[in-house]
């Protein structure tokens, strides 16, 4: 987030070097979450996507709330710690949007998310812009609370994947399907005539 400087600089009289070494935790740690999530979650628990994305848009919010109203460096530097399971929204939505299409519409699914990708930045950095300068003397962290609230529709989203993904697959166990296992029962076979 682009305004994550500026917000450092005032809030906490960062200067380049801090900021730096700030985001390089940022990243590192974003990277071990992303990759825990994955092997843990996915791999070995063999959780459905839509979980996935509920974890990483839960840790989203829980991140965006501890930013907003950090008081000193310390807390500041736990934020990334509790965001730490953020990096599989966007790998949840592009496993649910592959397995809800078809193979020849994939292309333009994945299309579709690199434009919305593309736009975002246009679309929020203006925003939080704005936002942060019409909060700066009230609570600098106020951009962050935008945050929550724009990822608390994805978290509605993806509950709502899991539920009925869950009514699908009770659908499927209901539906077994009566094939009888063997020969058909009291069917004789037919007698020759004689004339």
């Amino acid at each position: 987030m682009s305004i994550m400087y500026i917000f450092a600089r005032y809030r906490f009289n960062w200067d380049e070097v801090k900021y730096s070494i700030y985001s390089t935790y940022s990243l590192v740690t974003h990277s071990i979450g992303t990759m825990f999530t994955i092997s843990v979650f996915s791999k070995k628990l063999r959780a459905d996507d839509s979980v996935l994305g509920m974890i990483s848009t839960t840790s989203k919010v829980a991140g965006a709330l501890v930013m907003a109203f950090a008081r000193n460096d310390y807390e500041v530097y736990v934020a990334p710690l509790v965001e730490i399971l953020n990096g599989t929204t966007m790998i949840a939505l592009r496993s649910i949007a592959s397995k809800l299409v078809s193979h020849q519409e994939l292309g333009k699914v994945f299309s579709l998310f690199g434009v919305a990708e593309t736009m975002m930045p246009l679309i929020f950095s203006p925003l939080y812009a704005k936002i942060y300068i019409l909060t700066l003397h009230v609570l600098p962290g106020a951009v962050f609370l935008v945050s929550v609230l724009a990822t608390l529709p994805a978290l509605g989203i993806f509950i709502w994947f899991y539920y009925e993904h869950k009514e699908d697959a009770k659908q499927k166990r209901l539906e077994v399907p009566n094939v009888p296992s063997g020969p058909p029962e009291n069917v004789e076979s037919p007698q020759p005539t004689s004339a």
